[in-house]
């Protein structure tokens, strides 16, 4: 009796982690260190976004594009990504990890693009000023040292802000392989509350979506309140080969690509009007009543007492 309980409960635990291992993604991951109040970039892998971060690996590379498309090779150091952006402007982050498993070759890709807001503009090979040359970090070219790529073109926006991503606004994307554009691969989306979507590129092989739009309650306290998205497309490749000694039958290629946004200014300008409607006719609902009230009201008679 106790075989067969212990032998449910183990299938119990399989199942609940083999989704997550199924599922798994590695992405590059930016926050915020509150102790030195600079960005930092690390790996995290698993569902996303509850990934864990990943220290080290065996065969990873790091790869910094600057604005002059000049590239600079690093690696993962103690969990975290060194990277120098001394002008201002948008740098694009990679990162690329091969390993073996089950006769399969797996090849992780992630990317990022970090913006320097307080580097040199003087000395910057692209002034990213906005309003001038806003967009160039878009559509760029695949990068030879990655073989398979997800490029985002240039977003289609709902409004004239152009620094940031907003709920409403269209990502379209391009997938390359080996510098090849594909156009039978899709694409998966992951959103930080739990919305994914599968999209499929159209005969021009422009995978696009909207972003959703996000809750109503954080922004009531928090006006820059941001939410996260990640997405995610594979291609697998009948080749086999040797890596590290053993055989493998397959390669399979897989890319991330992390973006926050917020939400729509739209929202902010259409909550304000309705807050100004809804305090226009509270008070010409006031002011009716009390002109009603003062209409109706009689006039007080005199009396007069008799007093003889």
């Amino acid at each position: 009796m106790n075989l067969i309980i212990n032998l449910k409960r183990a299938i119990l635990i399989v199942s609940l982690f083999l989704p997550i291992v199924l599922n798994a993604s590695t992405w590059i991951y930016q926050y915020k260190n509150k102790e030195t109040n600079e960005k930092e970039l690390l790996i995290k892998k698993g569902n996303y976004p509850n990934g864990k971060q990943i220290e080290s690996f065996n065969d990873s590379e790091i790869f910094i594009r600057d604005m002059d498309n000049s590239v600079t090779r690093t690696n993962v150091i103690n969990g975290k990504i060194p990277f120098d952006v001394p002008y201002k402007g948008s740098y694009h982050i990679f990162f690329k990890n091969l390993y073996l498993e089950d006769e399969v070759l797996n090849i992780e890709l992630s990317s990022i693009r970090i913006y320097n807001v307080y580097g040199d503009l003087k000395d910057a090979l692209v002034k990213e000023v906005r309003g001038k040359t806003v967009g160039t970090h878009y559509a760029k070219e695949p990068l030879s040292e990655i073989p398979f790529e997800v490029i985002l073109q240039k977003p289609i926006r709902k409004h004239h802000i152009n620094c940031c991503l907003y709920s409403g606004d269209i990502l379209p994307f391009k997938i390359y392989f080996k510098s090849n554009i594909k156009k039978d691969i899709p694409l998966r989306v992951y959103t930080q509350k739990g919305w994914t979507n599968k999209i499929n590129p159209d005969s021009d092989g422009i995978v696009s979506f909207e972003i959703p739009r996000n809750t109503y309650a954080d922004i009531k306290t928090n006006k820059r309140y941001k939410e996260s998205l990640l997405v995610e497309a594979s291609y697998e490749e009948n080749i086999s080969g040797i890596y590290n000694g053993k055989e493998y039958k397959k390669r399979v290629y897989t890319m991330t690509l992390p973006f926050d946004f917020h939400t729509s200014p739209l929202e902010y300008s259409s909550q304000l009007s309705g807050f100004y409607v809804v305090v226009g006719v509270m008070l010409v609902f006031s002011l009716g009543i009390y002109y009603y009230r003062r209409k109706k009201k009689k006039e007080p008679k005199d009396i007069w007492f008799d007093e003889k």
